[in-house]
């Protein structure tokens, strides 16, 4: 769901920035249609089993996505309306959704809700799901740039085909999960940017969209990329400007760098500019700040820079600066 509104809980907020969006809201309700009063979904659910019926949603919006999650205690039949100019899929937890648009809904599933159109499910009691909302004409260009070729999306249950589709539909959950659960938990343009990587490795996720670069090509546009990323390190690149300038779809440059490195070029790009950061450090070329040394190497949330590097070496950028 993207934006919600007319919630006192949001009233007077700031429009969120890109470092500085807000944290996630949780709101409780007796009844889900409700939470058409707050958001511009349509909704019609009717509770299908005797008992209470409480919601329980969570929700964080940022520039061109959205993440919410949704736990609803009782058997609900599903009905409603997707906002216009925003395309949503849904994460359900395992065996909490029945049926999807009249089908049988297999685990590990990726529920779409389309772009406006209409959608229908059976969701068990306990359900709970996370929803991510991507602007379309957004995540559009970005597939466009990034060689991701879209056939359209109608509301449908996909099955994933590949052990790739899975990995990134397990990436985009847990990643929605810690941006509606932890508190300091950073939304940028390049954390956007990821989940719609994520939802379309997932949405391409067949025979026909799978790589069939020759190994020159994956080498040649290997090298374009690293060179990329060397020159870039300050204000790093985005994923659409590594495709364009490397000449590569991204499942071309993805393939490259776990062929020769064993990790995504997104991965590579962050450990080459955390090696950089420790190098300043131990020479001591940082002169006084450790927020000097990591602004020179585009990272610019200090919090977040603290833990990956951390996770990297074992050791806070302050032991390093100490040695």
């Amino acid at each position: 769901m993207d934006h919600i509104k007319n919630s006192p809980n949001l009233q007077n907020t700031a429009p969120p920035r890109w470092e500085g969006v807000a944290p996630a809201i949780a709101l409780d309700f007796d009844h889900p249609n409700m939470i058409g009063d707050f958001t511009p979904w349509e909704i019609d659910f009717r509770q299908l089993d005797p008992g209470r019926l409480s919601t329980r949603i969570k929700v964080r919006s940022g520039h061109s996505v959205s993440a919410l999650n949704i736990a609803m205690n009782q058997r609900v039949h599903q009905r409603g309306v997707s906002p216009s100019g925003w395309i949503t899929f849904g994460i359900p937890s395992q065996g909490a959704v029945e049926r999807w648009q009249t089908k049988d809904v297999t685990d590990s599933a990726f529920l779409s809700f389309g772009d406006s159109d209409g959608f229908d499910g059976v969701s068990t009691a306990g359900f709970t799901g996370n929803v991510v909302s991507f602007e379309t004409r957004r995540l559009e260009k970005l597939a466009e740039t990034c060689g991701f070729h879209l056939d359209g999306d109608k509301p449908d249950a996909r099955k994933l085909s590949s052990k790739e589709g899975l990995a990134s539909l397990m990436q985009l959950e847990r990643r929605v999960s810690h941006l509606l659960t932890c508190t300091d938990a950073r939304w940028s343009q390049e954390t956007e940017g990821t989940l719609m990587l994520d939802a379309l490795n997932i949405l391409t996720d067949n025979e026909a969209h799978f790589d069939k670069s020759q190994v020159d090509t994956r080498r040649r546009v290997l090298g374009r990329a690293i060179d990329l990323m060397f020159v870039n390190l300050e204000e790093p690149k985005s994923i659409e400007e590594i495709c364009k300038e490397s000449g590569a779809s991204w499942r071309t440059l993805d393939r490259a760098f776990k062929e020769q490195f064993g990790q995504g070029p997104k991965s590579y790009y962050l450990r080459l500019r955390l090696n950089r950061v420790r190098e300043d450090l131990l020479a001591g070329h940082s002169e006084g700040t450790i927020t000097d040394a990591a602004n020179r190497h585009g990272f610019w949330h200090m919090g977040q820079f603290a833990r990956d590097y951390r996770m990297f070496f074992g050791e806070l950028p302050s032991q390093t600066k100490s040695e």
